[in-house]
């Protein structure tokens, strides 16, 4: 895509001191590891997937992420992904409403507002040079001691005249103790995840017990239940390779009399966040205690590693102002019953980008 050049060359005259991504990987990592916290999605390994995911579903990619600088020195990350579908080209990160940026502990208020204040009047510009709008934004990653912060990113959104929408996102705090966590439970859970531990033989898949064979079956069980291939093997392989590296587990349930799969739950995690990511359950059991399970086996693994939250995935709303399908409220319900916080995520808007 030559919009990666027309792209670099709009932050530049806009004065963003920066360095690709795409040609800095080891930059970035080192970066990514001295942040006070490391979010899932701006790991190298789910750039990768996510890219060849959508590459697979018809669209085309382009890695625009940078590596902040200022003075020459790096002082923050942005992730930020060209996406084209159907010959129109939007502005993302990894296909969803761009993230605000991640700036090191050590950055000053100064150098992050100035960042801000320039990368926002680029987000506008962008349109001029091929990107279709409306371009929308998130304000930025879970608040500090769970505090809702308005951040600079926001308050500069808002000075574009914005609009504002609120999504929520669900979380489990890691820091408390099992007993605590459990305590948030919805009522009904709890029988459910005891019957279920006795029910099923269970196991996770890491680094330690890495096994191609298992890792197979739940590939299968995953194509069976979907009643289709809904991704070739390059993805699944990353994925695998994930779990091998130590930044993915696998939970995985069998039934004890033949020792077939029956359900299980893809989890990444980095040194501070798990994130629920792909599951598969036998449709012949949907009236068993699976899902339950596998969740509190999850939530039990990030405790054994230390971790600081399970982000867990999005509360949908039927009257939300997006389109949500009623599978998606479902899904959303049964993952509510399991969070210790629930954290207003706001979507900003600029629909003067439209063309």
């Amino acid at each position: 895509m030559d919009i990666i050049n027309k792209f670099f060359n709009q932050l530049s005259v806009n004065g963003i001191e920066f360095i690709p991504r795409h040609t800095n990987h080891e930059i970035w990592n080192d970066e990514f590891a001295q942040l006070d916290y490391q979010p899932v999605e701006y790991t190298a390994d789910m750039i990768d997937y996510q890219n060849a995911y959508l590459s697979q579903n018809g669209s085309k990619t382009a890695d625009l992420s940078i590596i902040i600088l200022s003075g020459g020195k790096a002082c923050g990350l942005w992730l930020l992904t060209a996406v084209e579908t159907n010959d129109q080209l939007k502005l993302t990160s990894l296909g969803q409403p761009i993230l605000a940026p991640l700036f090191l502990d050590s950055t000053t208020r100064k150098i992050r507002k100035r960042f801000c204040s320039n990368a926002m009047n680029c987000l506008i510009a962008f349109s001029e040079i091929g990107f279709h709008g409306p371009l929308v934004t998130y304000q930025g990653p879970i608040g500090i001691n769970r505090e809702t912060v308005l951040t600079d990113w926001y308050r500069q959104g808002m000075e574009h005249e914005a609009t504002v929408s609120v999504r929520h996102e669900m979380y489990i705090d890691l820091s408390l103790s099992l007993d605590e966590i459990r305590s948030h439970y919805r009522k009904s859970y709890k029988p459910f995840i005891n019957k279920g531990l006795r029910e099923w033989g269970h196991g996770i898949l890491t680094s330690s017990n890495i096994d191609k064979k298992q890792w197979n079956q739940f590939k299968y069980l995953h194509e069976v239940v979907s009643g289709r291939v809904t991704r070739d093997d390059s993805t699944w392989d990353m994925q695998y390779r994930m779990v091998s590296s130590g930044i993915a587990f696998l939970v995985m349930l069998h039934d004890p009399d033949t020792n077939e799969l029956v359900g299980g739950g893809f989890f990444q995690n980095t040194r501070d966040e798990g994130l629920y990511s792909v599951a598969a359950y036998d449709r012949s059991l949907f009236d068993k205690p699976l899902g339950h399970v596998v969740q509190q086996l999850a939530i039990n693994h990030m405790k054994s590693l230390g971790l600081k939250w399970y982000k867990i995935g999005e509360k949908q709303y039927s009257h939300d102002s997006f389109e949500v399908s009623k599978k998606e409220v479902d899904i959303s319900k049964f993952k509510e019953g399991f969070c210790t916080d629930m954290i207003c995520k706001f979507e900003l808007s600029f629909p003067k980008t439209e063309k």
